[in-house]
């Protein structure tokens, strides 16, 4: 049998020594007797998805080692609640643990300070809430 993985393989080999699904895991633990995947390796598996060309998740299921079954919508979001309240914690670990293993050199760090503000009008706004809009005229300065 002959599968088509695309990219899924190099994903999966770079995104190992960023141990995203550790880090997530002790992050976010969940009770193991109860849950059939970590918060981890449901992110995981949906990183690598949105890495590659964004297709349905049972290709990248299989590479993960993951039954496909398993990769439900109600999992992917009661991950993705999981991780909302820790997500500086584990953006900076991740990104800590991707210095350490690609012997990234930090000593010059260069950060982007390009900023880009939206404003509009818009004829149902409450008064409570005026949310940026982007209208033809400021999208096109943009």
């Amino acid at each position: 049998m002959e599968k088509m993985l695309g990219a899924l393989p190099v994903v999966a080999d770079y995104g190992r020594p960023l141990d995203l699904a550790g880090i997530i895991d002790r992050a976010c633990p969940i009770r193991r007797y109860v849950a059939i995947l970590t918060y981890g390796q449901v992110t995981e598996a949906v990183v690598a998805n949105r890495l590659t060309s964004p297709a349905p998740l049972p290709r990248v299921a299989e590479t993960f080692g993951i039954d496909p079954a398993a990769l439900t919508g109600d999992r992917i979001a009661r991950a993705l609640d999981a991780i909302a309240p820790e997500c500086d914690r584990i953006v900076g670990s991740v990104g800590a643990q991707a210095i350490a293993a690609f012997g990234m050199d930090v000593s010059r760090p260069h950060g982007d300070m390009t900023s880009i503000s939206v404003y509009g009008a818009h004829e149902q706004t409450e008064d409570e809430f005026v949310a940026p809009l982007a209208t033809p005229k400021t999208a096109a300065r943009i």
